[in-house]
């Protein structure tokens, strides 16, 4: 919940906008090693997108304590729930071509399900409900179940089924379509809803229609345990900072995370993504239902979460869409802002640093510059 406070707050900041100076490589790499050097996290790794188009690259610190290896171009991380956009995309191209609704129940869909009919509220739940965080269906990440599962399996791997198993019938956590309610069930129920339709494995369809035309190649699904060029993930332990992955091997299966962001990737590839979803970019039609099917956070305001991606009316017709991710050890954050042109994404390798707040900082940085 954290992480979604940190969003909401940071997304009512909208500074005014400077051209960048030659000076933004130097102001930004300022930023990071300051991050690293006050301890907030071993590494850093921030890509920023100018509105010229200029690509800057930054990195402080190191992806591995152990072996002192530096954060550079090739180290990656654990997406989170930044992965949640490439679902609600993917989703969205789905609609456009009349193979899903936003708003059509998903008996149809989902009725085949062994939990399906002991889900509270069911027949009420719509795809829109799911991707924007209405639908009300509790987070399997905070249910007691789970928890002792995920500690109990070791390296055995939970069907996305069993997931929704775990709260199919926990108290709804509010009216369908009449609320917001930030859970990962929503995304692992639209991954199975993709599945069920097109008969084809989710992270092929996103391989094919969204990674590949954007030459995401640093980009892969999170499964299994291995990954190449894996910074070490941390949280806070007994003694200090517990290694979650070494040597690019996670010490526990993750898979669960799925649709709900299931990804390593690099801050890189995660503006390549978001400045897609800008007005010009490659999926700026998607974008604009992504970003019109919002949830207000408060009736008539001018932010809340869209169809994966939090969204916030800057004024004169401009918007800025950002999400956060924490999981495994890892945080990262992305953005797009369509005001000043800037798409910026972080990636750090420790649970305990506020990707969201530091990403906004860096766009305080660069609309600043003289």
């Amino acid at each position: 919940m954290r992480i979604l406070i940190a969003l909401v707050l940071s997304l009512a900041l909208a500074p005014a906008w400077a051209q960048p100076s030659p000076s933004a490589r130097s102001a930004l790499q300022t930023a990071v090693d300051d991050a690293v050097a006050s301890g907030q996290t071993p590494g850093l790794s921030v890509t920023a997108i100018l509105p010229d188009g200029r690509r800057v690259q930054v990195f402080a610190g190191e992806s591995s304590r152990r072996g002192h290896a530096p954060v550079d171009a090739e180290t990656r991380f654990l997406s989170g729930s930044t992965g949640k956009t490439i679902t609600a995309l993917l989703a969205v191209q789905l609609v456009n071509e009349g193979v899903l609704s936003l708003d059509t129940p998903l008996d149809e869909q989902l009725s085949g399900q062994d939990w399906w009919d002991g889900l509270r509220n069911h027949e009420s739940l719509t795809l829109r409900m799911l991707l924007n965080h209405s639908a009300g269906v509790p987070d399997y990440l905070e249910d007691v179940g789970f928890f002792f599962s995920s500690r109990l399996r070791g390296t055995a791997r939970l069907s996305h089924a069993d997931l929704v198993g775990f709260v199919a019938r926990d108290t709804p956590k509010g009216v369908p379509g009449a609320h917001y309610a930030y859970s990962d069930t929503d995304y692992i129920l639209v991954g199975l809803v993709i599945e069920t339709v097109t008969g084809e494995d989710f992270y092929d369809l996103a391989q094919t229609r969204i990674l590949d035309p954007l030459a995401l190649t640093a980009t892969e699904p999170q499964r299994g345990r291995e990954f190449e060029h894996l910074a070490d993930g941390h949280v806070d332990g007994l003694f200090g900072l517990s290694a979650t992955s070494r040597h690019g091997r996670l010490n526990t299966s993750l898979d669960h995370e799925w649709t709900a962001g299931g990804w390593v990737t690099t801050p890189d590839d995660l503006v390549t993504l978001y400045r897609a979803l800008g007005e010009d970019g490659m999926f700026a039609a998607e974008s604009r239902i992504m970003r019109a099917n919002f949830n207000a956070f408060q009736p008539d305001g001018p932010s809340g979460y869209g169809l994966g991606v939090f969204v916030r009316k800057t004024g004169d017709g401009h918007f800025r869409i950002a999400h956060g991710g924490d999981f495994g050890g890892f945080r990262s954050a992305v953005l797009h802002d369509s005001a000043s042109g800037v798409t910026l994404a972080v990636q750090a390798n420790s649970k305990a640093f506020e990707a969201p707040d530091f990403n906004f900082e860096l766009l305080d940085v660069l609309t600043t510059l003289d």
